[in-house]
């Protein structure tokens, strides 16, 4: 392998050549000043190394001495070594063990990254915290420590692996490579040490979490992983930005019971995956939140908290616009309107199969999903319950005879049922129509088994609203009515209402009939007293009455006393807008409140009203970071590399990347770059017979910043096959901007048949600048390679177009963002197209147009 791996180093002619680095983000200090022997030997001591690794500092400190600043790409000489801290740490002795012997300054840091230990153990493999030069703390799922997984900081895999640690430091970057390699060679402090055996596959992935906490502070963190033969390990590093009761898919729930991996409903009418939860101790004002047709559900939150909102326009009359915006709840007004999603997601499916247990055995059986039968369950909502298990019964009043023969024929149309039971109560003058088949009784089980607990599952909630519309007819003529009366004064009343005691399918009849386009409210009345369970009533009125008289098969007029139908709520396409009633505050202490993210959408639904989630991430100040990854990928074996990174405005963001792929393994490196002054990253792969590399980097540098990055290629494998998707997108909105994309590919003599794939493609927006310099050289005659090169511009013009159609400029700028960055969204994790969404909402929270 060294004959090999030095063909690489020659490539790179030391230092003369062309250079190629990264990043990361996330302070405190104890070494600061001019780099020299001493330093280095005082940072070797702390740690307590070996003398081989003194040894090795020692002449990467002469390296840097000797290499000068690369003289291409971003002008990098405004750095002042001398006053860079080169190790920083906090006093933290002992070093915590557990999750409970961490400071609460330093957990307060994690919640707010919406990490808790809960999540930790439960989703990850591992997880290791590093602040400034000193790794805090580790935690480490014990199935991984029981497979031979090791994973610990480099700082603690020097001493207690010593070994393995000197076979590979240094072997995939070279001190010599570039002037920020020796530098982090010199005083590398920290970082990850991860090493999976031979036939070992880590199915969670492990994380590392890496934080600067001053400004004109060094990070040099060093990461070196090791994938034996047959193994497969996802590595992610960076940071993750970060409550009543939530829509989810298939129901509700209190906002702590939501778990990861639950779906709930998104401001956008979506069902999106929650990816993190988190719960929190607050102190501070407390805004709770009434809203005109949710008269028993109340919004408690935090001050902070974003909701979806539309201002109010006209004091007495209902809004003519309708122009959403976040509002943090400290800024909402009385009057104001929440809005409420609608879901948009239409499922038309002809039958959905149900597994039930009949005679203790597990059966499944196919349920037509056809009007008839969606008009049958609205019915047995209504009217319907299960007696001694084996009875399906339906109760209607002696008047109702063309209900009880409706439901006989959608029993015999459904089901192919010819047998029924009639049984008329004169006393009470009802009717019961019964059947008796267990296998019915299964099934009618899901829409639930007392009047309180009936309920619609997930997949009729999901369905075509024409099949819907019956389910309301059914439930509607077995539970509603039409109050139609003259009050005292002449006027005329009228209303639509359906009553039922379960208060989640009041919500759900609630949200059915927002996506036939009808505004509803609920009612409660609590009977408690009464020895009687709660109803819950659902109304419908003013402009709202007539087409849900029409859907019901009731004439209702157009005009009321002479006037035009009215009503406070509005429904469009995508929301139902209510108004506030009523604003009020407490203060509290150290109570809890709850909260949690969700892919890509980062909102969910809160008591029927959209929310957005509280965070944001936090930026650093002035400092350098310079780190260095290697990793060794044995036959056959996988990796997948994930960098998410979002640096303050003041950091010199440059670091040196290499993977080396053994026969057959397969490396996919994936890197997200935000925020930072100057940031050079070129993740590099050297591949072998048959290896597979990816290399994906979306860089999106705003205001004032230059992202200079791309992936370097070495095919050395005959078969070997790679690619490289680089996009920049440059986001000029008041300044210049610059992202540059580079490619660097050489394919060796010998590599037959090697197959490359490369792209540059840059998105310019405003006053952003955007450059392409690929370079490759093909030494191998029987080798493949192709290169192109994308640019598109968001200009002015272009926002005017888009604007004269409806759609506001940020609105514009991200579908325009995200049409660009559609290509890779299979390819790469959701939480990395959740990164970009979220810090591109943050770049143009105060976007204002193009400046």
């Amino acid at each position: 392998m060294a004959t090999e791996i030095s063909k690489v180093f020659e490539d790179i002619e030391v230092w003369k050549n062309r250079q190629w680095f990264e990043s990361k983000y996330i302070p405190q200090v104890l070494l600061k000043g001019k780099l020299s022997e001493e330093v280095i030997r005082k940072i070797s001591e702390i740690k307590n190394e070996p003398e081989w690794m003194l040894g090795t500092r020692l002449k990467a400190m002469e390296a840097f001495n000797k290499i000068p600043l690369p003289d291409w790409g971003p002008d990098l000489t405004e750095i002042n070594f001398d006053e860079i801290s080169y190790y920083t740490s906090p006093v933290l002795y002992p070093k915590p063990s557990t999750w409970e012997a961490l400071p609460e300054s330093f957990k307060e840091v994690y919640r707010k990254l919406g990490l808790s230990r809960e999540y930790v153990e439960e989703y990850l493999g591992g997880a290791l915290f590093q602040h400034d030069s000193a790794p805090i703390f580790r935690e480490v799922n014990k199935y991984l420590e029981e497979k031979g997984v090791i994973f610990l900081s480099l700082d603690e895999a020097v001493r207690e692996y010593p070994e393995i640690v000197k076979k590979h430091f240094g072997k995939a970057v070279s001190m010599w490579e570039n002037k920020f390699a020796a530098l982090n060679t010199a005083v590398w402090s920290g970082g990850v040490f991860i090493y999976v055996p031979e036939n070992t596959k880590v199915e969670i992935p492990l994380h590392a979490y890496f934080r600067i906490n001053m400004d004109k502070t060094g990070q040099f963190e060093r990461t070196l992983i090791v994938c034996e033969k047959n193994s497969e390990v996802t590595y992610v590093e960076g940071c993750f930005t970060k409550g009543t009761l939530i829509s989810t898919n298939p129901d509700f729930k209190p906002i702590e019971e939501i778990k990861p991996g639950d779906k709930v409903l998104t401001h956008k009418g979506e069902y999106k995956q929650v990816y993190f939860t988190q719960v929190r101790e607050y102190s501070g004002n407390l805004y709770k939140i009434k809203v005109y047709g949710s008269p028993n559900e109340e919004l408690e939150v935090t001050e902070e908290h974003p909701f979806l909102c539309v201002r109010r326009t006209r004091k007495d009359e209902r809004n003519k616009k309708w122009k959403l915006e976040w509002v943090r709840a400290k800024d909402l007004r009385e009057g104001d309107y929440l809005v409420t999603p609608i879901n948009k997601i239409v499922e038309n499916k002809d039958s959905y199969e149900i597994e039930i247990t009949v005679n203790k055995k597990r059966i499944k059986r196919k349920v037509p999903l056809t009007k008839e039968f969606f008009r049958l369950v609205g019915y047995y909502l209504a009217e319907g319950s299960i007696s001694k298990k084996s009875y399906l019964r339906f109760s209607f009043g002696l008047h109702e005879e063309h209900l009880v023969e409706d439901v006989k024929q959608l029993l015999r149309k459904c089901f192919g049922v010819n047998k029924f039971y009639e049984f008329v109560h004169k006393k009470y003058k009802g009717v019961d129509v019964v059947v008796a088949s267990s296998e019915l009784c299964r099934i009618f089980e899901i829409f639930g088994t007392s009047s309180e607990s009936k309920k619609i599952p997930h997949w009729m909630m999901l369905e075509n609203p024409e099949k819907q519309k019956e389910l309301i007819i059914g439930l509607f003529r077995g539970d509603g009515n039409y109050y139609k009366k003259r009050v005292k004064n002449g006027w005329l009343k009228e209303i639509f209402r359906i009553n039922t005691t379960s208060f989640i399918l009041a919500k759900q009849v609630r949200e059915i009939l927002l996506r036939l386009g009808i505004a509803s409210f609920i009612n409660v009345r609590d009977r408690r007293k009464e020895k009687r369970k709660i109803m819950y009533t659902i109304g419908i009125g003013g402009e709202f009455l007539k087409p849900f008289g029409d859907l019901v098969g009731i004439k209702v007029e157009e005009k009321i006393n002479g006037k035009k139908r009215a009503s406070m709520f509005y429904v469009d396409k995508d929301y139902l807008y209510a108004p506030i009633r009523k604003i009020s505050k407490r203060f509290v202490n150290n109570i809890k409140v709850y909260n949690f993210g969700v892919l890509e959408d980062e909102s969910y639904v809160a008591n029927g009203f959209a929310v957005h989630n509280c965070t944001a991430p936090i930026y650093s100040l002035g400092s350098l970071h310079a780190a260095v990854v290697e990793a060794f990928v044995g036959k056959n074996a996988k990796l997948t590399y994930v960098t998410l990174q979002n640096w303050s405005k003041n950091v010199y963001n440059l670091v040196t990347k290499r993977a080396i792929g053994e026969e057959d393994s397969q490396i996919n490196w994936i890197s997200l770059e935000m925020g930072s002054k100057k940031t050079m990253l070129y993740p590099s792969l050297i591949l072998k017979d048959r290896a597979k590399g990816k290399i994906y980097t979306v860089s999106i540098p705003s205001d004032g910043q230059i992202i200079d990055s791309g992936g370097r290629l070495f095919m050395l494998g005959k078969d070997s096959k790679a690619e490289i998707v680089s996009k920049g997108i440059s986001i000029g909105l008041r300044e210049f901007s610059k992202a540059v994309n580079r490619t660097d590919v050489r394919i060796f003599e010998g590599a037959k048949n090697a197959n490359v794939k490369s792209s540059c493609e840059a998105l310019i927006i405003g006053k952003g600048f955007s450059e392409s310099i690929p370079r490759f050289i093909i030494e191998e005659k029987d080798a493949h390679y192709n290169h192109e090169a994308k640019m598109d511009i968001i200009d002015k013009e272009r926002l005017l177009y888009l604007k004269s159609k409806g759609i506001n400029e940020k609105d514009a700028i991200k579908m325009l963002v995200f049409g660009f960055l559609a290509d890779i969204e299979k390819e790469v994790p959701s939480f990395f197209m959740l990164e970009i969404r979220k810090l591109l909402d943050i770049e143009l929270e105060e976007y204002g147009g193009f400046g």
